[in-house]
């Protein structure tokens, strides 16, 4: 048992007692059944954050940046990543329940989305005929356990050799009608003049024409079946893009030498292969898939690419990490992620040797990189695992970045670190479940502010420098010193929106706070509250763990578990 539960019973006595003695000596009762709250003008509560009229989900210009709104209300997506290889080419209807087991689990770890891809072949089976059963069946999945749903369109696939198929079973993207037909559907060739197979090139018309015909049906078959229910939130458009695969650090690959495109580069001036490799992907294939997209059914798109350098193995999303290039081509794609591993030492097969320690400034490097333009930096992939890492990177990507998403790769597989999956093969929650779970479950609680106001000044994200060690932190938040005392990754998200209002998210971790108000009698109007916003309401859950000490002025909140603790006076 951490410290910080230890101290909780003491703590809730001395609440306790004081409670009694107030109403006993004073008669007025130290607790209110709701917490009054400062009122802004118009008479709504300090924490009724603004809410749209739009229950699509979409981006809003609110409090002086993009916020996502989901039903109505500010949003964040806290989801992971499920596989694909299981739902094997030829055997789409036999394989289609491959990850059924993995909805309920999600549901346990406290996801509030799943990141589900969908691959061309499976929407597509043969040309002009488009089968919507695997949409339709995890979308019922998805609202069966609560969930809402990411849709990644897998047409072009990077991580791998190739990009239309890495294999012809579990890892085929393209649909065979175009894999098979290399005349028609010409391939991507290397700068040794080597044309490979499995990529295809996107200077000839005839596969992002049939692409955008897919795209076009995808999406009015969920304008269709979802435009009352919304929940799929958002589409990630591709994976990773490049043009021939995981062997990007290779300058012969950085862009297409088929004809078509050495004739594109010549005629618009180009000297740089990365400079036109981004520009020819995102003008001339990514716009126009895009756009058709939003012109049937404008919900947010978005990219993710893989965070690295150039010379780096791990580098992805149009060589370059070109993201300037990509939004201002793209004015539909919302904003573009970061696919972002942490590990100390890697070893030659690309896993982790020796894990990271994830220092906080670890952590902010790849959002920070990704704060360019009008992009929202999110983390549409991190580290899952034993660790630490996700959990942590949770709050930071939420709480100071105000991230859209939140996403690890991914349930039932682990990386860069091997062998420690989220989810079992028997749906049970394992290795590093445990500690998301915290994260997720306590940020849950009050998503909505914590959305609206992330990445302000009212809002200060605390926790340890270095994973798993013990921290005191005294930080102003919004002009008030507040101190965190922590262990064992806890962590705090301290919110002050207006004078004496504080909203306490967080677990194994300790909060005080100073003021004049915590001296008797004015402390008779203090209101310390445990609980949760369901919708626009305050449900209060349990009684809060707390206690204020008269010769210093101090009002300590014990956060012993995950929870949100409302703090007014």
């Amino acid at each position: 048992m951490h410290l910080t539960s230890r101290r909780a019973r003491p703590l809730r006595l001395f609440a306790g007692a004081l409670s009694g003695l107030l109403c006993t000596i004073a008669q007025v009762c130290l607790w209110a059944q709701t917490t009054p709250g400062t009122k802004m003008p118009g008479g709504m509560d300090v924490w009724q954050v603004p809410t749209s009229q739009n229950l699509m989900p979409h981006f809003e210009e609110v409090n002086g940046r993009r916020i996502l709104y989901v039903d109505g209300r500010p949003f964040t997506v806290l989801a992971v990543e499920i596989p694909w290889w299981d739902l094997i080419y030829g055997r789409y209807e036999e394989t289609e329940t491959a990850y059924d087991h993995l909805y309920p689990a999600a549901e346990k770890v406290g996801l509030n989305a799943l990141k589900v891809p969908m691959k061309w072949s499976m929407v597509e089976p043969k040309r002009g005929v488009y089968d919507f059963s695997y949409l339709d069946h995890v979308k019922r999945l998805a609202e069966q356990h609560h969930l809402k749903l990411i849709l990644n369109w897998f047409a072009h696939y990077a991580s791998g050799d190739g990009t239309i198929y890495l294999n012809l079973t579990g890892e085929m993207f393209a649909p065979m009608y175009i894999v098979s037909d290399e005349k028609t559907y010409p391939r991507a060739v290397d700068a040794d003049g080597i044309a490979h197979h499995n990529a295809a090139s996107y200077a000839y018309e005839p596969i992002i024409d049939r692409e955008i015909a897919a795209f076009r049906a995808f999406l009015q078959h969920i304008k269709n079946v979802d435009s009352q229910t919304h929940t799929i939130l958002m589409i990630q458009v591709e994976n990773e893009i490049a043009t021939f695969g995981v062997d990007r650090h290779n300058p012969k690959r950085w862009r297409d030498h088929s004809p078509a495109a050495n004739k594109r580069f010549a005629e618009n001036g180009f000297t740089d292969d990365l400079k036109f490799s981004a520009w020819d992907l995102s003008y001339n294939w990514i716009r126009r898939i895009v756009d058709a997209g939003a012109a049937v059914y404008p919900i947010p798109f978005f990219l993710n690419f893989v965070g690295g350098q150039v010379t780096d193995w791990m580098v992805g999303g149009a060589p370059g990490e070109d993201v300037e290039t990509y939004l201002k081509n793209c004015p539909n794609i919302s904003f573009i992620g970061i696919n972002s591993y942490l590990c100390a030492e890697w070893r030659p097969d690309n896993s982790c040797a020796r894990p990271s320690q994830a220092s906080i400034d670890e952590l902010r490097a790849p959002l920070m990189r990704y704060r360019v333009g009008r992009n929202l930096p999110s983390i549409t992939e991190t580290n899952s695992g034993a660790n630490s890492i996700a959990s942590r990177l949770a709050y930071v990507a939420a709480g100071e970045f105000g991230a859209p998403i939140f996403s690890p790769w991914a349930l039932t597989v682990s990386y860069p670190e091997p062998y420690a999956p989220y989810v079992l093969p028997d749906g049970s929650l394992a290795n590093g479940a445990f500690l998301l779970r915290d994260a997720y479950s306590s940020l849950s609680k009050a998503l909505p502010q914590i959305s609206y106001y992330a990445a302000s000044d009212k809002l200060k994200v605390f926790m340890a420098r270095l994973s798993s060690q013990k921290f005191s932190q005294t930080e102003d938040v919004n002009g008030f010193k507040v101190t965190v005392t922590g262990e064992a990754d806890g962590q705090v998200i301290a919110l002050h929106p207006s004078d004496h209002e504080f909203l306490l998210v967080g677990y194994r971790a300790s909060v005080s706070l100073n003021d004049p108000g915590f001296r008797w009698p004015a402390m008779k109007a203090v209101h310390v509250e445990k609980g949760y916003w369901s919708g626009e309401r305050w449900v209060k859950d349990g009684e809060p763990a707390y206690g204020i000490n008269q010769s210093d002025l101090t009002l300590s909140v014990d956060l012993d578990v995950p929870q949100v603790v409302r703090v007014s006076w």
